[in-house]
């Protein structure tokens, strides 16, 4: 956070007896009371500019597909959760005065099967996968409660950061990278089924770079019914409010 006001000190002369009555136990000098008036300002303007009104979510339609039509859904799916973020993105309104709008959407995908059969070499119901702290060092993801979570950050807008994370999201889920390969062989076997969610929060860094925080759960459970899945979906305008340089 950056201090709204800007103080220039001018030290020009000090007497003998000034020095010494600065010097006594208990005494503060100029810089120090200015110091201690910029932190004040600084947690003024902090609290001035903090908003407590919860982000909004929006929802897209629920969407069901099999194999053949999953490509298209998915695109087409991704391309509603875009014009919203994009719409979101321009808005400016919502901080106080003095404060400036820092715009963070967090899109989040939830995907399962349609219905599931038992299987006694299965999970009865959906549970959390996670890695050992050397396998999540060795496929460069952090492992929390419920989530693998990797961050990128490139050159590009919001859309580009977004597409980055969610092939790494998708081809995981498909077990068609290093990662994905090794949940499918060691952390939940064949014919066990997937369900997933897939949270990204993504950050306009400058004209030129963007960043997005990509949180991954996956979730091993009953073999699916048939070769079909449902999605939902929604995009939360989540923002914060800083200290106006």
């Amino acid at each position: 956070m950056k201090t709204a006001l800007l103080f220039t000190v001018l030290v020009l002369s000090a007497t003998t007896g000034q020095a010494a009555d600065s010097c006594r136990p208990g005494a503060k000098s100029v810089v120090q009371d200015l110091k201690s008036l910029c932190q004040e300002l600084d947690k003024k303007n902090e609290t001035h500019c903090q908003i407590k009104t919860p982000a909004k979510a929006e929802k897209v339609p629920e969407i069901t597909y099999g194999l053949l039509s999953a490509s298209g859904k998915m695109k087409g799916l991704f391309e509603k959760l875009n014009t919203i973020q994009q719409a979101f993105l321009k808005e400016s309104g919502g901080c106080p005065g003095g404060c400036s709008k820092v715009n963070s959407p967090v899109v989040e995908i939830k995907t399962e099967p349609t219905g599931t059969v038992a299987d006694p070499a299965c999970p009865a119901v959906y549970s959390v996968l996670q890695v050992s702290a050397t396998e999540a060092s060795k496929f460069g993801v952090r492992q929390t409660d419920k989530f693998f979570q990797k961050a990128f950050r490139l050159v590009g807008d919001e859309k580009a950061c977004q597409e980055k994370a969610s092939t790494f999201a998708q081809e995981t889920l498909m077990g068609k990278n290093e990662f994905g390969s090794f949940l499918e062989d060691h952390k939940c076997k064949s014919p066990c089924s997937y369900a997933s969610v897939i949270r990204m929060k993504t950050e306009k860094l400058s004209k030129a770079e963007c960043a997005v925080v990509l949180e991954l759960s996956v979730q091993c459970g009953p073999p699916k019914k048939d070769r079909e899945w449902k999605t939902n979906a929604s995009l939360t305008k989540a923002f914060r409010c800083e200290v106006a340089p």
